[in-house]
Formats: C-alpha cells, sequence, structure tokens
C-alpha cells in the first residue's frame, strides 16, 4: 500500500536534511534555562525598609527553546506534556525512515525503502492512583513500506528495526506491555529488587556502545546481541523477570519467557505451550585505568524442540534440509558480553570497546559460533559531542548439523561458509529531535556463490 508513496517520502527526508543543513550550525549544547530569582531570606526582608511597601518579585518564566534546540520537534505541547509527567504519564514518538541497496556483491542488486512509527509510553502508578512503586511501559509499533533487504545471501538480517512486528508490508503491533513493582532494599546504596511481567521486545537492548534494536546505533543484527541466543529468545514474547540491582545498576537477572515468538499476536491463549525459557544473567562491574566497565555472563536455555533448520525471524536460514532432522529440546547458549569505556566524561558520556563472544548446540541452532567486537559511542569529535558513532567486525559460524544436512542444490551445490560482516555508522544529530546516520556494511555470506557484498544505507529519525 505504501509503495505509491515512496517518492513524497524520499523528497521530503532529502528536503528536510538540505534545508537543515544549510541552516543548522556546528551542534551547539543546547542553552540552559535561567534559574528563577528567590524571594531573599528573612533577615533580608526585615532589614529592607521598602520591603512592607513593595509587592513579592514576580518570578520570570524560563525562556523556551527555540525550534532548532528543543527535545522534541512538537516542544511541550502548550504544557501539556509537561503536566501529564507530573501526574506520571511520559510519551514520546519516533518515525523512522531507511534506505538501502546491494551496490556489488550479493546475488542480486536491489534497493528496500521502509520505515516504522513507534509510541512509548510509561506510566508512574503511585502519581497516577498512589500504587507506591508501581510502573509500567508500553509500545507500539507501525511498520510500513518495502521488505527487509534480502538478496545478499546473508544469514543475518542487514536492518533490524523493520523485523519487528514483520519483516514486509504494513503492521500494527503491541511490541512491549509490561509492569513492574520495585522493593526497596537499602536506599543509601540504591539496592533494590525489581519484579517485571508482561509482554517484551527483547531486541530493544539499550546499550551504550551497540545494540538499540537498529533505531539509533548498529544496523545489522549482528551487533544488537549475541547471535547464539536467538533460538532461545525470540523478537517479542511474553514473560516475567526479576532484577537485583545495586549500586544503581543491574547485578543479577533471572528471566522466564515464553520462547514462541508473539510478535504479531498475543499469545496468551498458548503462554508457554510448547515449553519455557530461562535465561540467568550476572552483570559485573569494573574500573579499569579509572575508566568504566561492565562484563555480563548469561546461559539461556529453552525446553521447546527445535532443529537448526527452524524458522527464526532475525536471521535467514539456508534449507530445506535433504535429510530429515529430529528436533530435540534443551536448546542453550553460553555468553559473555564486555564493554569498556576508552574516554569517559561522565555517567553514559563517552566511548570505549565492547566485544561478545558465544556459543550454542549443534542440534538446535543454526549459529554454534559467534564473536563480535567493535568500538561505539559518543562524541569522537570535540565539536560535535552528541553524535554516535561505530565500527564493528562480526564472525557468525553454522552449526555442522545444519551445514551437513543441507539441500546443497538450494545453495549453489556447495555447503555455506561462515560470515564475516563488517559494520560501520555515524549518527549526526541535526538537532536534538532530527538525526541523520550512514551506514556501511561489508559482508562475506554464507552462500559461496555469493561475491562479497557491500550495502550501503541511511536512517533519518524524527522525534515528536
Amino acid at each position: 500500500m505504501f509503495a505509491r508513496y515512496n517518492p513524497f517520502l524520499v523528497s521530503t527526508m532529502v528536503c528536510m536534511v538540505l534545508t537543515l543543513t544549510c541552516t543548522v550550525r556546528a551542534q551547539q549544547p543546547s542553552p540552559t534555562p535561567s534559574s528563577k530569582p528567590g524571594a531573599g531570606t528573612s533577615d533580608e526582608i526585615r532589614n529592607d525598609p521598602s520591603a512592607s511597601q513593595k509587592p513579592d518579585p514576580t518570578p520570570t518564566p524560563s525562556p523556551e527553546l527555540d525550534f532548532w534546540h528543543r527535545e522534541t520537534m512538537t516542544d511541550d505541547w502548550g504544557g501539556m506534556r509537561a503536566r501529564w509527567k507530573e501526574r506520571g504519564l511520559e510519551m514520546q514518538f519516533t518515525l523512522t525512515g531507511f534506505v538501502q541497496g546491494t551496490t556489488s556483491g550479493g546475488l542480486r542488486r536491489e534497493t528496500e525503502w521502509n520505515g516504522k512509527f513507534e509510541s512509548k509510553f510509561s506510566l508512574d502508578f503511585e502519581k497516577l492512583w498512589g500504587w507506591k512503586n508501581w510502573s509500567s511501559e508500553m509500545k507500539v509499533e507501525y511498520r510500513f513500506g518495502g521488505p527487509v533487504l534480502s538478496g545478499i545471501g546473508a544469514l543475518n538480517t542487514v536492518n533490524t528495526d523493520v523485523i519487528v512486528p514483520a519483516s514486509k508490508g504494513s503492521v500494527v503491533a503491541i511490541t512491549a506491555l509490561n509492569f513492574t513493582r520495585v522493593f526497596l532494599l537499602n536506599r543509601k546504596k540504591d539496592e533494590l529488587i525489581a519484579v517485571s511481567f508482561g509482554r517484551y521486545n527483547t531486541l530493544d537492548i539499550q546499550e551504550k556502545f551497540f545494540g538499540g534494536a537498529g533505531l539509533d546505533k548498529f544496523f545489522n543484527v549482528a551487533h544488537i546481541g549475541p547471535m547464539t541466543g536467538l533460538r532461545q529468545v525470540p523478537n517479542v514474547t511474553n514473560g516475567a523477570s526479576i532484577d537485583y540491582v545495586r549500586n544503581g545498576e543491574s547485578f543479577i537477572t533471572f528471566g522466564l519467557l515464553d520462547p514462541n515468538d508473539h510478535s504479531t499476536n498475543p499469545g496468551l491463549d498458548r503462554l508457554f505451550a510448547d515449553g519455557v525459557t530461562l535465561a540467568p544473567v550476572i552483570n559485573l562491574p569494573s574500573k579499569w585505568f579509572g575508566k568504566t566497565g561492565k562484563h555480563s555472563f548469561s546461559y539461556t536455555v529453552t525446553t521447546k524442540s527445535y532443529t537448526p533448520f527452524d524458522a527464526i525471524k532475525q536471521v535467514i536460514i539456508p534449507g530445506p534440509p535433504l535429510n530429515p532432522v529430529q528436533p530435540k529440546r534443551g536448546s542453550f547458549s553460553i555468553s559473555y558480553v564486555g564493554r569498556q569505556f576508552l574516554i569517559e566524561r561522565s555517567k553514559d558520556d563517552g566511548w570505549g570497546v565492547f566485544t561478545q563472544l558465544s556459543i550454542a548446540d549443534k542440534d538446535t541452532s543454526p549459529v554454534t559460533r559467534f564473536f563480535d567486537v567493535g568500538l561505539g559511542g559518543n562524541g569522537i569529535f570535540k565539536e560535535r559531542l552528541q553524535d554516535d558513532f561505530g565500527v564493528a567486525y562480526s564472525y557468525t559460524g553454522l552449526s555442522k548439523v545444519l551445514v551437513d544436512n543441507l539441500n546443497l542444490v538450494t545453495v549453489g551445490n556447495v555447503r555455506p561458509r561462515a560470515e564475516h560482516q563488517f559494520e560501520g555508522f555515524y549518527n549526526f544529530h541535526i538537532t536534538p529531535w532530527l538525526r541523520l546516520t550512514g551506514d556501511l556494511q561489508i559482508i562475506r555470506p554464507v552462500v559461496r556463490r555469493a561475491d562479497t557484498a557491500v550495502v550501503p544505507g541511511a536512517r533519518l529519525e524524527f522525534i515528536f
């Protein structure tokens, strides 16, 4: 339905970029609103003979930020947003457009346009109804435009954001709706336990150097999370978790999830009908050379029966099998994820290195070995401290069971190989509410008859 609107979308994006690039100077910090004058101390009032004759000074309202420096394009809606936030409701709306194409290599030349409109709602039930320590989050996503780029011969999806809730067409879905109850243990040490249940978008991982579901960092799914865990953890599903937080950071998390993907359906009628996924994680903070780091170790296992040929939304699996492969229970993965600041200006401000290492069992997972290493963060240039950037390399190794049982006619009569992928991006913050990202991926695909593919892309994001 949206194909006929592509020229309009393209022209709008180009005009906005050209206009803003010519108008907006190099990015500068938003001006700080002036503080309101105080009424003075009681001693000052007593010593001023004219105090009884003059009315109290009227507070000067804080100046509003201009169109180019406000945090959202539509600002505060005449104070409505601030009033709703005070009452316990926060909202954010984001429209993102993508274009990607294969300029060389791969299986065929093609270009795809697509996009996403996301609505996020955060509710504080204590402010709304007096339910102390209760909160909720909801996310609604509208995916539109062409399908995800696929003519590469690669295993990993080259655009993560547009595979949720579906990889093609126009689809609307509630991808997150969960509730959290916090139990405070020690206020001084910022120690608490958070119990959460509901519906989760597991791709929406908010990591400083990587992650982010393809919305504001890397496009390729290989840099979102360990690839070996895709068999156990679907894109959107239902479940519960318990999180032990100390010093304001997650220390131990235990998740219990439905192993079936429910991106386009509620999934409550078949909750845990095919098994359960268990996902414990421990996060260990570090301080190397005076810079902050974090190291995460996880073990994910599911009781659902699988073969390596069963579909996964995040990857394109070569197939079908030449010989029948019996499904087995107990699919597992073990992962390590490390992050380390190299330049740290303040909390969550700076850039550093990251790595992901993981393995999985060959009988159920198409990916059994995965390695990822990269550099990312924000402010690599002093004049552009808000801009995000990243460069990364990933290796994706295939299951021997999958490779040995492939119908080779479907992959050019040669067995597939491990996939190597490089990606670099720069996220240019034109204004706080408008961001333009340039992206380049170089992929040696799993399909041997496909040459090394060069896939440039762009992303334009509006925050309303």
